[in-house]
């Protein structure tokens, strides 16, 4: 099969998104199908695997009217069997409409701008019904959750770190609501609980959550380690995982978290909820750190169950979110639009 894979960012660094787009890339060369890729950022070529025989690039500078002509002659001339579309940008759909089916993924769950392609994936069963409230159509929806990009995998951990290690990361902006992990880890060292917090991620609100670090008197226990281009070997370095968003369409970092075997400290939001079962990981109230401080001191203070608690999440992870589950979900999804 000949595939088409776009990821138009506006982005400064690659975020979930766009490392979801590159997954889907490289799946589909493993899986011995011809990929055109397009994207628009240098960085996006160090996400999809290198002069593969089987790959196409074709890079874009912008999103101009000139540029989405020279995309459109592109992929005709290309010939795909499919076109699959990571951005919400609406007028993407002058690039293939008549050419080839195309396939939206709403990771935004901005269904709106993709009403009018062929099918639309909802990452969440719950985001169905506001799908049909942007305009798409029913039997156009479906719904398949993410993967993850990691590949390499570390043995697990049967024994911590002497201080435990908890580790977050993701862009440094208010819906991710590390504030709240901040004062949560205040919390923790007002009862004498050794740990060390490493936040990796860079964003708009560096400053002022270095500045509430300093205020709560945690500058030797916390480090900001900035955008973290090899996230497999965050995660291997930290004990425990801990993602308190406000706001999350799906949570890419979960899946992370769980393919390295790591118990998980998450908030409540509908997303995380769908994910992580009791077994899993331990869900908190989302604006309070005195719920991820109970949390957080639960697992410091039970490495063994806790050990045991990521274990589960790998498993689950497998069973549910890995490539060749994400891979056989498309593959039906692209059969059944077109035979219709």
């Amino acid at each position: 099969m000949r595939i088409v894979n776009i990821m138009l960012s506006g982005s400064a660094v690659p975020f979930g998104t766009e490392q979801v787009a590159y997954k889907y890339t490289n799946l589909f060369l493993e899986k011995g199908h011809d990929v055109l890729f397009i994207y628009k950022n240098a960085y996006d070529e160090e996400g999809v695997e290198k002069n593969h025989p089987h790959l196409t690039r074709l890079r874009l500078q912008n999103k101009s009217l000139l540029s989405l002509i020279k995309m459109r002659f592109f992929i005709k001339r290309w010939q795909p069997d499919v076109i699959f579309v990571h951005n919400f940008f609406s007028r993407t759909r002058f690039a293939g409409a008549g050419i080839a089916p195309m396939f939206g993924i709403a990771h935004l769950e901005k269904f709106w701008s993709m009403k009018a392609y062929e099918a639309v994936i909802s990452l969440r069963p719950d985001s169905v019904a506001l799908a049909k409230e942007q305009g798409v159509l029913d039997d156009k929806i479906f719904v398949i959750p993410n993967t993850c990009n990691l590949t390499k995998s570390f043995p697990i951990k049967k024994k911590w770190h002497d201080v435990p290690v908890i580790g977050a990361m993701g862009r440094l902006s208010d819906e991710k609501n590390f504030a709240t992990l901040i004062r949560a880890c205040a919390l923790l060292n007002n009862k004498k609980i050794p740990f060390r917090l490493v936040l990796a991620g860079s964003g708009v609100l560096e400053e002022s959550l270095k500045s509430l670090v300093k205020k709560e008197g945690l500058e030797s226990l916390v480090s900001f380690l900035g955008f973290v281009k090899d996230a497999s070997t965050f995660y291997q370095s930290i004990d425990v995982f801990c993602v308190p968003s406000s706001f999350e369409p799906f949570g890419l970092v979960l899946l992370e978290a769980m393919f390295s075997s790591k118990p998980i400290v998450a908030s409540s939001v509908i997303s995380f909820q769908q994910i992580l079962t009791g077994e899993t990981g331990l869900l908190s109230e989302t604006l309070s750190p005195e719920s991820f401080a109970k949390n957080l001191e639960w697992t410091l203070s039970n490495p063994e169950k806790a050990i045991q608690m990521g274990q589960n999440a790998r498993a689950h992870y497998d069973k549910n979110y890995a490539p060749d589950v994400l891979y056989e979900k498309l593959m039906g999804m692209v059969k059944k639009v077109q035979e219709q």
